[in-house]
């Protein structure tokens, strides 16, 4: 079993917190009838072709000994649990027992996160994208993290690095168009990452998010009546 994928559950599992964790839109408006359909999206923000996969699900799988695996199981559990300081103290002993791998980089940061320890956490991801570049769930949490500091250009910078590796990372539109719309401003550029988002999901999902569709119709309008910083 790929070592990546050992790790894939709790990252999603992770990534889904990180996102709810991101800034809360102020309520839109309710669409008129006219409006409560899905508008039509521009893709320039997406590349020509299929969706692709997660490149580092797919990355070359490590040899993991059963006490590595077994530490990341503790870890795991911990952190399902809100126990903090445990999962610290589990994955600071496992990135020492196995450096190389980039997954418990990431949760490490993730759990610095939780302590409010903005600096060790920067420093936890920054590890997880040196063993391995491909690991969009850093870029997007370190994003995160900049993004809470107001550090917006280093947020946009890893942010668009993730979809550099993965052009198909919802987590990193959605993100990315956040950023945009509430802290610079660039309302057409978020406008592109949101329906790049929802395209996304569609395709994989087979029906579009109705909360990411209000986002839409929202911006769309407050670009028609020049609303813009």
């Amino acid at each position: 079993m790929r070592f990546a994928k050992w790790f894939a559950p709790l990252i999603v599992g992770l990534l889904l917190i990180g996102c709810s964790s991101a800034p809360e839109k102020a309520p839109v408006p309710e669409p008129t009838d006219a409006e409560a359909v899905v508008p039509e999206f521009d893709n320039s923000a997406l590349p020509a072709g299929p969706i692709t996969r997660n490149p580092y699900l797919d990355s070359p799988a490590p040899n993991v000994s059963a006490d590595v695996q077994s530490a990341f199981a503790r870890a795991q559990r911990q952190m399902q649990n809100a126990q903090w300081s445990g999962a610290r103290q589990t994955l600071q002993q496992l990135v020492v027992q196995a450096p190389e791998l980039s997954g418990p980089w990431l949760n490490l940061g993730i759990v610095w996160v939780q302590l409010n320890e903005p600096g060790q956490a920067r420093a936890a991801f920054e590890r997880a994208l040196a063993a391995n570049p491909l690991n969009v769930d850093a870029y997007n949490h370190l994003g995160a993290l900049e993004r809470r500091e107001g550090n917006f250009t280093q947020a946009q910078n890893n942010y668009e690095q993730a979809l550099e590796v993965w052009p198909h990372s919802v987590a990193a539109h959605k993100n990315l168009g956040i950023l945009l719309d509430i802290y610079t401003g660039d309302w057409p550029e978020a406008l592109e990452h949101y329906q790049a988002a929802q395209i996304i999901i569609e395709q994989t999902q087979g029906e579009p998010n109705a909360t990411l569709n209000g986002w839409i119709i929202d911006l769309q309008r407050r670009i028609k009546a020049g609303e813009g910083v």
